[in-house]
């Protein structure tokens, strides 16, 4: 008996590891493929000596729009991506992604980027001598594609003057003598401020959008990510009430249009129900799970409410302040 629950446990926690890790594609993965072959184009350019100086890439979006997870799978599916080895038989990985630490500057930010490498660092050792040290180290390494998540960290100090020190240190980056580098920023839209007022990094840079979804433009998106991961991924059915055609507009307003909660949205849902034995999907998961994550009041339940749409998820604790 006890074997047989414990498969059973061991059984569930496939089912979701593999649906979480599932990725579901859309308009943004054919634009965010085109952007980064043309970098690795331009890197194989730069190292014929003709290459474009635009070799920074900011992909801008809110949280939980799936910028992470877009790059992530394009990193790992992108033959110019992907490690390799190199005539000594050593194993090459050609981009190294990291957090930005959080509070962060630029040395701070240095420090991480040679941690990630495997370097030791030392308090004491100044800004110009830790980027010094890690433009070699990148060189000697291999790595062509420097990717920092989260980039927004770096501008904990919003001066004119402390901006101007993060745009400086950027496009140095992109200037190592005889090496390639192209870098490759992810955050929110705070992060567009460093393209502002410099026409040199905008110049050596381009920019993709991660939107918020909207219904019914993007109820296709939202309704495939519904099937996929309730039929698909975790058999299920789905309740009548799913299938109706405001319920792709519920779930676009609960997860504020961010596409990556959306899915999470649906994965737990799902998970929810089958945890009770549940043989079809309905709108209660979902409602029972806004509750739990927002705390809101039932008569503010995104998903059960009669006014929904004046809704505004972000406030679902405004009757607390």
């Amino acid at each position: 008996m006890t074997n047989t629950k414990s498969n059973e446990t061991s059984d569930f926690a496939a089912l979701k590891a593999g649906v979480r890790g599932s990725y579901f594609t859309t308009g943004r993965d054919t634009k965010l493929a085109s952007y980064l072959r043309e970098m690795a184009v331009n890197v194989e350019d730069c190292e014929l000596g003709a290459g474009s100086k635009r070799r920074a890439l900011f992909v801008i979006g809110d949280s939980g729009s799936g910028k992470t997870r877009s790059l992530q799978h394009h990193f790992e599916t992108m033959p110019e991506f992907r490690p390799y080895l190199n005539e000594h038989g050593e194993t090459v990985s050609p981009v190294l992604s990291i957090d930005a630490p959080r509070p962060c500057n630029t040395k701070a930010l240095a420090i991480a980027i040679l941690t990630a490498l495997g370097l030791p660092t030392r308090e004491r050792m100044t800004e110009h001598t830790l980027f010094a040290v890690l433009k070699v180290q990148l060189r000697e390494r291999g790595v062509k594609y420097l990717h920092i998540d989260e980039m927004q960290h770096v501008m904990r100090h919003n001066t004119a003057t402390a901006i101007r020190h993060v745009q400086d240190t950027l496009k140095s980056l992109i200037q190592i003598a005889d090496w390639p580098l192209h870098t490759i920023y992810s955050g929110v839209p705070e992060l567009a401020e460093l393209l502002r007022g410099d026409p040199q990094l905008a110049n050596r840079s381009r920019v993709l959008r991660y939107d918020a979804l909207s219904c019914p433009a993007d109820a296709q998106w939202i309704t495939g990510i519904l099937a996929k991961v309730t039929t698909e991924g975790c058999g299920l059915a789905l309740s009548a009430e799913l299938l109706e055609d405001d319920f792709p507009e519920k779930l676009c307003l609960a997860a504020n249009g961010a596409f990556g909660s959306m899915i999470a949205m649906v994965q737990e849902a799902c998970f929810r129900a089958l945890e009770r034995g549940r043989k079809s999907l309905s709108l209660k998961e979902f409602a029972r799970n806004y509750e739990r994550d927002t705390g809101c009041m039932p008569r503010d339940n995104v998903f059960t409410a009669a006014r929904w749409r004046d809704l505004v998820p972000r406030h679902a604790l405004a009757d607390l302040a």
